[in-house]
């Protein structure tokens, strides 16, 4: 994605990187497993959240579409416990071509991304990456986006209702300020919204 790249060029890396992944990730830390697990982080940008997850004892597959944040990630996070993919939704071939299936999904600051006719795609796709029982974790943007990125309007009951009728269904919603200043200062907030994929749906 163009707008990416231009931004790796400048100072994103640096701001991205200054997030702490704990607390950014807080509201839904209890859907991630205590035990070692497989985690596909989506849109995984320089690792952080990645590099955070396997200190926690996971292992993580990083799919990046941006080949600047995907090299920047794998200089900063190098560790045997992410395996970087390069990657987009809505198909995620490459990934899909690993016949892995994780027990958490991850889409941080992912879905405006995508358009409405690319969602419906993308949690098919998503539902058949998860394990039964596994969970699809994303968080979803409510206000402007960055105008050299492309940024759709995206709301929690939509996709609701997408993930149900491929077998993802909601078991828990929070929502968030932003933690990056100029985004709270801007209004945005955050819907955090966990999908669980249950048996017999595939």
């Amino acid at each position: 994605m163009k707008g990416y790249e231009d931004a790796a060029n400048g100072d994103f890396i640096e701001r991205v990187e200054a997030i702490s992944s704990a607390d950014l990730l807080r509201p839904v830390t209890k859907h991630i497993p205590k035990q070692p697990c497989r985690i596909l982080d989506v849109g995984s940008g320089t690792g952080r959240d990645a590099a955070w997850l396997t200190s926690l004892a996971h292992t993580v597959v990083a799919a990046e579409p941006v080949d600047a944040l995907r090299q920047a990630g794998m200089a900063k996070h190098p560790s045997p416990n992410i395996l970087w993919v390069a990657d987009a939704l809505p198909e995620l071939s490459h990934t899909i071509s690993l016949g892995q299936a994780f027990d958490i999904v991850l889409l941080c600051a992912v879905w405006q991304h995508l358009n409405d006719v690319d969602r419906r795609t993308a949690l098919s796709v998503l539902r058949s990456l998860t394990v039964d029982g596994g969970k699809v974790i994303m968080s979803i943007r409510h206000g402007a986006g960055a105008p050299t990125r492309p940024v759709f309007p995206a709301n929690v009951e939509n996709t609701v209702r997408w993930a149900q009728a491929v077998g993802l269904f909601a078991v828990d919603e929070t929502k968030t300020q932003s933690v990056q200043s100029r985004n709270h200062q801007a209004g945005v907030t955050w819907s955090w919204l966990v999908l669980q994929a249950k048996s017999g749906n595939r």
